[in-house]
């Protein structure tokens, strides 16, 4: 430890809080060495040394966030990821908060070991999911089977946010999955990834969900049809349509309408087409304006 470091970490340590500050608001200009005293710092009995520490480490954190590659940011992560192996668990929390902001491919390994630990593993999904890159993805894929089912949404989840295409066949997994949340979770996943998986998607009998979760079924498989239209693969949102077309809601036929008229097809017409003179006032003027504006687009 230099002498500049031994300096710092006493102004940190003391008891006037006037020294802390003027301490802590330069700590981005420290050597890096300082990291893992300043964890140890986080738990400390008194609560201004804790929070000198805290924004001492924050500090640190943004100076090197500013530099997209260097030797100073590298050392900084290096000793975030040491403190993710052990410790107390709000120092690991915060280690693998702040490698969400810096770390890569190098901080991967170590956060994708804490997805199976129970304490941790909501941190290190929040932090590989905001690591960009294939090896934070791979990660994320390789836990799903292995994490427990209560944990499975998460992960799913992480997936959806960064849409994974790679993922779109384990999502449409999920979807399958006899768990509700679960499944819910899979296909809002695939919802957001938008990638048509492999193999068919075997969505869960839709009279067996609760009120919210047929919410969520209705959106995300609406969302995934919508982006079918716009990936070129009319036919597999056309599917989608139809069956939500054929549903007692109002506002699903609606819906469904509306999609099948952004598909612009024969066969989307003849759907439409037999809408148009429904029982239901707002569904019939629904198909009336998307026929109108089939016909203004050919």
């Amino acid at each position: 430890m230099t002498q500049a470091s031994d300096k710092f970490l006493a102004a940190i340590r003391n008891d006037d809080a006037e020294i802390r500050y003027a301490a802590w608001s330069h700590a981005g200009e420290t050597d890096p060495e300082v990291i893992p005293e300043l964890a140890k710092l986080l738990v400390a009995d008194k609560p201004g040394v804790r929070k000198a520490a805290d924004e001492s480490l924050k500090n640190i954190v943004h100076s090197v966030g500013k530099e997209p590659a260097g030797t100073r940011r590298a050392a900084v992560v290096r000793q975030f990821i040491a403190l993710t192996a052990s410790g107390p668990t709000w120092v690991r929390t915060v280690a693998l908060r702040h490698l969400s902001l810096i770390g890569g491919d190098e901080t991967v390994p170590a956060a994708a070991k804490l997805l199976r630990n129970a304490e941790l593993q909501e941190e290190a999904a929040f932090c590989l999911e905001r690591i960009p890159g294939s090896a934070s993805a791979a990660a994320l894929m390789s836990a799903l089977p292995e994490v427990s089912d209560a944990f499975k949404p998460r992960i799913l989840a992480a997936l959806g946010h960064r849409r994974v295409e790679e993922a779109a066949d384990l999502c449409a997994g999920a979807v399958g999955s006899k768990n509700g949340d679960i499944a819910m979770a899979g296909m809002k996943a695939l919802a957001r990834i938008g990638k048509k998986p492999a193999g068919e998607i075997k969505s869960p009998d839709y009279n067996s969900l609760s009120g919210w979760q047929k919410v969520e079924y209705a959106d995300s498989f609406l969302r995934y049809a919508d982006d079918q239209v716009r990936r070129g693969n009319k036919e597999e949102a056309i599917k989608i349509y139809r069956d939500f077309l054929n549903r007692p809601e109002e506002h699903l036929q609606c819906a469904a309408i509306v999609g099948l008229s952004k598909t612009n097809t024969p066969e989307s017409a003849g759907l439409i087409f037999t809408r148009l003179k429904s029982d239901n006032n707002t569904v019939r003027i629904a198909a009336g304006k998307a026929w109108a504006a089939m016909a203004k687009a050919v």
